[in-house]
């Protein structure tokens, strides 16, 4: 049976063509057909013999998507429904900006951690994605839009660190010379809170931005919305996040989701002060996005602005997320939700 070969890293792509009996280097220049230009066959792999794009084909197939829907939102956001080989659907979005395009990319096919806000868990977990899956949608986007994708967010359906050895092969591949070449810089992975995922992240030698889905200052806040804090409360998550900004030298980014009525209390901004303190932090304020999912409510513009000027006042660097695509369900899960729901 035939192998995907977007699924190997650059290391295993070159071992299997030792394996055949060519010189490693050619992994370099597949890798540069399959991510920089790519090729959905190996017959337009010009600078390769003819006898070795015959033997690739042999054992490899290029795998693609299948687009089931696609969103344009009247302030430019794509959003894209893609259904999988084995007929499971995820999500991606293209967020343009006036310098950057960014795309937003799912991890796993549902999620186990299941958010009371977040429509991503609403349908159970199935299964983490392969490396194929993951880099696949940059590359249709890539084709897509004809732009050029400068920044990448791992804050799709799925937790990242749940799948972290593909989701690290993935960033690899994205920030290679050979593949799409995105600086580590521009590439952020969020995490609702998966402390051994953060710690090992650590050490691994990358520049890349973590953002941390934190939507509430007191574990009995997050113990209501987000599961995961049972397992990893904040005295054990903000000993890893302090470890991660002191060994990484990154600022960290804490997603604060603001559900009117329930997070967003004077009391609720000075515990967030306190919890941050000491951190080389931002603070990115997100008005809810209503999903459908759970009883929570948009936050009144002045709940949010009480919230966001008490925390200047206390010199925290803090902003309100200007929302995207509302108009086209792009919150994270939504059309998937949808989809699959009709």
């Amino acid at each position: 049976m035939k192998k995907d070969i977007k699924t190997l890293t650059l290391k295993e792509l070159a071992g299997h063509l030792e394996e055949l009996k060519y010189p490693k280097y050619h992994a370099q220049q597949i890798f540069s057909w399959l991510y920089q230009k790519g090729a959905g066959d190996f017959s337009s792999m010009s600078d390769l013999s003819l006898k070795l794009r015959r033997d690739l084909e042999k054992v490899f197939y290029i795998s693609n998507f299948i687009l089931k829907e696609k969103l344009i939102s009247r302030d430019g956001t794509i959003k894209y429904l893609f259904e999988l080989e084995d007929k499971n659907i995820i999500e991606s979005v293209l967020i343009p900006h006036t310098e950057r395009n960014t795309v937003c990319l799912s991890t796993q096919v549902g999620c186990k951690f299941s958010c009371q806000f977040c429509a991503s868990g609403a349908l159970g977990f199935v299964r983490n994605l392969n490396q194929a899956e993951i880099l696949n949608q940059i590359l249709f986007i890539k084709s897509d839009t004809k732009e050029d994708i400068t920044n990448i967010v791992f804050m799709g359906i799925g937790e990242p660190l749940d799948n972290y050895d593909t989701v690290l092969n993935s960033i690899r591949a994205i920030n290679a010379k050979y593949g799409f070449n995105i600086g580590q810089r521009k590439i952020t992975v969020s995490t609702a809170g998966v402390v051994e995922g953060i710690k090992k992240l650590s050490r691994e030698g990358l520049q890349i931005e973590l953002s941390v889905s934190l939507h509430g200052s007191t574990d009995g806040k997050r113990d209501k919305i987000m599961p995961i804090n049972k397992k990893f409360p904040l005295k054990k998550l903000i000993p890893a996040i302090k470890e991660f900004a002191k060994l990484t030298k990154r600022k960290i980014t804490f997603e604060y989701m603001l559900l009117g009525g329930f997070n967003t209390t004077i009391e609720d901004a000075r515990q967030l002060i306190s919890l941050t303190k000491g951190i080389n932090c931002k603070v990115n304020l997100i008005p809810f996005n209503a999903t459908g999912q759970g009883d929570f409510l948009s936050p009144a513009k002045l709940e949010m602005l009480f919230f966001r000027d008490h925390l200047l006042k206390n010199k925290t660097d803090v902003t309100i997320r200007q929302p995207r695509g509302q108009d086209i369900q792009a919150a994270c899960g939504q059309l998937r939700l949808r989809r699959i729901n009709q």
